[in-house]
């Protein structure tokens, strides 16, 4: 098989060779032409290829098919060990016993070497969020630990381990927090962030998903390249507008930097914080792992 997952810089996709070659070793192969599908929203993506497809606790990202692909209306090439959630279950029609959580979850059966402390607040955006805006400046303001998802999940890991709890934007800055039993709070600040992902997560670990609402925020740099590519395309360009357009936008930039960092100090109390009940986490890390155990002893059966 070949471990199928999105190669980009971002830490949900990345621990997909880091969880899936440990508790299955040696099934991967980059020739396989079957396909497992695991962490991330992938089923979509996956629905144009014609050859089979495993899926195990990936998900979908209904109403962005521009990016996640379409819901899939033949799913005769795909085999479900389990997916994400109950959205994404009941959206492919799917026994409601496939849907378990994010495979992330895994990790909380590994020999992580990393040490818990409680010693700062985490600031994590999504990383469709972060070349917006230097969100390294804007944890350095509120006095927090910023967490960019682009990082390796080493220092990903490193770093939330440090926390006494994580502010986030991105699902598996989220996911994982709760996976290493670190209490999280959401956040929206662009609309970058896909709600049914994070509600079909959070439907599997029986939360409900609240985040705290950040209005869009923009560098002079970004701002000036969003003003002159929404507007050159609208109207006929007049040289002088683009100038005051972004003096502007930049006077609005200054005055929601202020917003926003007031919203977050106000957010980022412990009081505000989530995780998910115990006996849940330890029934889907479970029912995880005898997942795991299955595909091992009948490896014949999805090799073939």
């Amino acid at each position: 098989m070949k471990l199928y997952y999105h190669k980009g810089k971002n830490f949900g996709d990345q621990l997909n060779p880091m969880i899936f070659d440990h508790f299955l070793p040696g099934f991967f192969s980059e020739q396989g032409e079957t396909l497992f599908v695991g962490i991330g929203s992938l089923i979509g993506l996956v629905s144009r290829f014609p050859s089979r497809k495993i899926v195990f606790s990936s998900g979908l990202a209904d109403g962005d098919a521009a990016t996640y692909g379409p819901v899939p209306k033949d799913l005769s090439t795909f085999e479900f060990v389990c997916v994400r959630g109950p959205l994404t279950a009941a959206r492919l029609a799917l026994p409601p016993q496939l849907a378990i959580t994010d495979g992330a979850i895994l990790l909380a059966a590994m020999p992580l070497p990393y040490q818990r402390s409680h010693e700062v607040i985490s600031f994590m955006p999504h990383v469709g969020s972060e070349h917006f805006f230097d969100h390294q400046k804007m944890a350095d303001a509120l006095g927090w630990q910023f967490i960019s998802p682009t990082e390796s999940p080493d220092a990903v890991l490193r770093k939330l381990m440090r926390s006494k709890f994580v502010v986030t934007e991105a699902m598996h800055g989220a996911i994982v927090a709760d996976t290493l039993r670190i209490p999280w709070i959401p956040y929206v600040g662009f609309s970058t962030i896909n709600a049914f992902k994070w509600e079909d997560w959070c439907d599997s670990m029986g939360l409900a998903y609240k985040p705290f609402k950040l209005k869009p925020y923009f560098d002079e740099q970004r701002l000036k390249q969003w003003v002159n590519d929404r507007w050159s395309k609208k109207v006929r360009w007049v040289p002088w507008l683009s100038p005051i357009l972004i003096q502007l936008g930049n006077a609005i930039m200054k005055r929601r930097w202020n917003n926003n960092l007031t919203i977050l100090k106000k957010m980022g109390k412990a009081e505000n914080t989530t995780l998910s009940q115990q006996d849940v986490f330890q029934d889907r890390l479970q029912r995880m792992l005898e997942k795991v155990n299955g595909m091992k002893e009948n490896r014949k059966q999805w090799e073939q």
